[in-house]
């Protein structure tokens, strides 16, 4: 492992630079005047004693002259090095000149076999001339064009999968080159176009407009998939990086010590104030895309913005963990984040005949969809309360039926021991509202949470009291948005997971908030996709002619 303590793009403009760069050694110099400074970056220098080191640094950590001293230099560490094994190789390495050099360097370093060029590759950028850095960004851009349009086919199949590697893994490798090459935001035009009229068309199955494109964008905390526009973040990216690396810089110019606290604050300052610019931008931007969309759909978004409903887009889709999503699910997720119509579906209801939307299909109660819907989410509540809590019981009778009355009884969806008091039970009863169903779409989505969970304080909470327990009303929308009564519960559950598990709470809490929005995806997309017929057999056998069958032939 390269031991790496300079930023990438040394060269400075008005400024001439020397570079001699290899494969056991990299040395970059600048000149300032008739000074040189050196730094040496070396993966061999971590196996040395501590009086090893600073034989090393002693050697190598400055070099004051031109390019004949520089040679004189090179000769000390080739001949020295080795005793502490380091063992520079020449015809591995590249010497960076300006032009008008050229031939001085030939003279000193032509015998070495040595490449000498105005530009060469350093630390996943470039030092030297502006066309060997301009050549360099070109290429790596084709590369990641040929790469997004590959996602693409494969998003047709794998859209969750391709999905997680365009955000969390390539366009990581766009963005450090981004934070090491100056003025390069108008090399990205082809990449961003490739996203845009290849790998979102595929990812959605649809056309999309330049409204949804723009939201896209934006960081998932502001409603978008994360996958920002290569073109914009060029500038603020090298901004970033110079900012974060410039107590190395300035210790590499000769023109102050290095302290490595005073280098973690620099970087954690700049990251801090990078943020802080960025939401600023991005909060901009979705006020001035909510305006062109219908009040409908900027309800929609407001609430995953507000709600905080994005951990299903943002967590890597890990089958161990019931993070993985059918193409038709992930899709159906997308579809209900942005209030589009999702593809594929009938014109008309199977169970009741009605036009078949994507609101009709989360409020039509034929079939038992809406049911289903509610245990999915009430089994996985379930299942992440068992690996904390021993007893968990699924639908507890608080209130048994009576046969002599009509009193149907008291039924709940969970009971818990042991949540708030040792040997306590704790009763839970599940809600999945539509905040959008057209009784709902005047008022706030908060509200509806709330009148939802004091409607089940007044049906449940004294009948569970009356048995000395406790009661808690849990209550969502379907796009995951939380009443401040679940909320909180969930972060009780993740502080006793995290007790149990010995991690932290920031793991344990992300991991039950995915575990139910991942389950709320899938509810969604069974009332999408699930029948409202029942199956019949067509053998023309049920249990009650079967039995009479038998009967009699005995």
């Amino acid at each position: 492992m390269s031991m790496y303590i300079s930023h990438v793009p040394i060269l400075q403009p008005g400024l001439q630079v020397h570079c001699l760069i290899g494969g056991s050694t990299s040395i970059a110099l600048m000149m300032n005047g008739s000074t040189f400074k050196c730094a040496i970056l070396d993966h061999s220098v971590k196996y040395f004693t501590e009086g090893q080191r600073e034989q090393v640094a002693d050697l190598v950590s400055a070099c004051i002259g031109n390019i004949k001293e520089v040679r004189s230099w090179y000769d000390q560490l080739a001949g020295q090095g080795p005793a502490y094994g380091y063992f520079p190789e020449p015809k591995k390495s590249c010497l960076i000149v300006t032009p008008q050099f050229e031939d001085e360097a030939r003279i000193f370093f032509g015998d070495l076999g040595v490449q000498i060029v105005n530009g060469h590759r350093f630390l996943g950028g470039v030092i030297g001339d502006c066309m060997t850095a301009d050549d360099f960004v070109r290429k790596k851009v084709a590369i990641w064009v040929d790469c997004v349009e590959k996602l693409s086919k494969a998003a047709t199949k794998s859209p969750q999968a391709t999905y997680t590697a365009l955000s969390k893994s390539h366009q990581c490798e766009w963005s450090y080159l981004q934070r090491v090459m100056l003025n390069c935001g108008g090399a990205f035009v082809p990449l961003q176009d490739a996203i845009l009229k290849a790998f979102y068309p595929a990812l959605f199955e649809g056309d999309l407009s330049d409204a949804e494109c723009k939201l896209f964008s934006l960081p998932t905390r502001f409603a978008g998939l994360g996958i920002n526009n290569p073109t914009e973040t060029a500038s603020s990216s090298y901004h970033t990086s110079t900012q974060g690396t410039k107590v190395v810089v300035e210790a590499i110019k000769g023109c102050g010590e290095f302290s490595s606290a005073c280098h973690l604050d620099a970087i954690s300052k700049a990251r801090h104030e990078s943020r802080k610019a960025l939401d600023e931008i991005a909060k901009q931007k979705l006020d001035a895309i909510l305006a062109t969309l219908s009040p409908g759909r900027q309800r929609a978004i407001m609430r995953v913005v507000e709600g905080k409903t994005s951990s299903w887009l943002t967590t890597l889709p890990l089958q161990s963990c019931h993070f993985d999503l059918a193409p038709v699910q992930f899709r159906d997720g997308l579809a209900l984040r942005y209030m589009r119509h999702p593809s594929n579906l009938p014109a008309k209801c199977d169970g009741c005949g009605a036009n078949f939307t994507l609101q009709h299909a989360l409020d039509c109660k034929k079939g038992g969809l809406v049911i289903l819907r509610h245990n999915e989410i009430r089994d996985c509540i379930g299942d992440l309360a068992s690996q904390v809590w021993p007893q968990v019981i699924k639908e507890p009778i608080v209130n048994e039926a009576t046969a002599t009355s009509s009193d149907p009884g008291l039924r709940l969806d969970l009971g818990i021991r042991g949540v708030r008091q040792p040997q306590v039970e704790a009763l839970f009863d599940v809600r999945v509202i539509d905040t959008d169903a057209p009784s709902h779409c005047h008022r706030a989505p908060n509200a509806i949470l709330e009148s939802s969970s004091q409607e089940k304080k007044r049906m449940y909470k004294k009948a569970v009291e009356d048995r000395r327990g406790t009661f808690t009303p849990f209550v969502l929308s379907v796009d995951g948005l939380l009443h401040k009564e679940a909320s909180h519960f969930i972060k009780h559950m993740a502080t006793a997971l995290s007790s149990k598990w010995d991690k932290a709470y920031s793991i344990t809490s992300s991991y039950i908030r995915s575990r139910l929005a991942f389950a709320g995806v899938r509810a969604v997309s069974l009332c999408l996709r699930g029948s409202r017929t029942k199956w019949r057999s067509g053998l023309g056998f049920d249990l009650i002619h079967g039995v009479n069958f038998l009967t009699y032939n005995f």
